[in-house]
């Protein structure tokens, strides 16, 4: 169970997040959705623990979210590209895989690094980086994924095979928390939210496109 209870950012005069409470349950997968520059990237960086809130607090399980916490719960995937560039696919996942060799060659196959291992990131597609990027964060078997824009980059072929992974996790009771303006992902969430002027609203699945619509410029 992860509890979000009142969280509030503030970057010079702009209030980017106003009071955020939220939960989520293992098996859930949340959607937050919004125009760009709405704070989406701002609450996931502070979920992940990269970015300190004002104000307010994060429990995982009943725990509160210190670095070590999160680390030990959540497995993140930034909008930007996390993966050391000049390094090889295989060093990557070296470098992020612990001790879990099993569930490195298991994400290798779940996500087609297999024919990439020997090249360097910076030969990829962005695309490719992705992929490489959720697997890393897969590497510890995270109980919750926090994931900014999942399927940025990805040819249909790829936003699929994504989607069918995001399924097995999700029935393996993982959570997902993550930012979309992907219609088909927010189709398949648990339940979605919008982030309209610093205030997250949960939206039914089918309003959610009219709500970000319908906000003024």
């Amino acid at each position: 169970m992860i509890e979000v209870s009142h969280i509030q950012k503030t970057y010079g005069k702009k209030k980017v997040l106003t009071d955020i409470s939220f939960c989520a349950k293992p098996g859930e997968c949340i959607a937050i959705a919004g125009k760009n520059g709405c704070g989406k990237s701002t609450l996931l960086q502070i979920l992940s623990g990269v970015v300190r809130a004002d104000s307010g607090s994060i429990q995982l399980w009943n725990e509160a979210a210190t670095p070590k916490t999160i680390r030990k719960y959540c497995g993140y995937v930034p909008q930007e590209n996390p993966l050391m560039e000049e390094m090889s696919v295989r060093d990557n996942l070296r470098l992020w895989k612990g001790k879990n060799r099993h569930m490195t060659e298991q994400v290798i196959r779940q996500f087609e690094l297999d024919d990439l291992l020997g090249q360097k990131v910076r030969t990829l597609s962005g695309g490719m980086k992705r992929r490489l990027a959720i697997a890393c964060a897969l590497l510890k078997l995270p109980p919750v994924m926090i994931m900014d824009e999942p399927t940025t980059a990805l040819d249909l072929y790829y936003k699929e095979s994504i989607r069918q992974w995001m399924g097995q996790y999700l029935a393996g009771n993982g959570t997902i928390l993550m930012t979309t303006h992907d219609e088909a992902e927010i189709a398949n969430a648990t339940r979605c939210f919008v982030l309209r002027e610093g205030v997250l609203s949960e939206t039914p699945k089918e309003s959610v496109r009219d709500a970000i619509l319908s906000e003024k410029e």
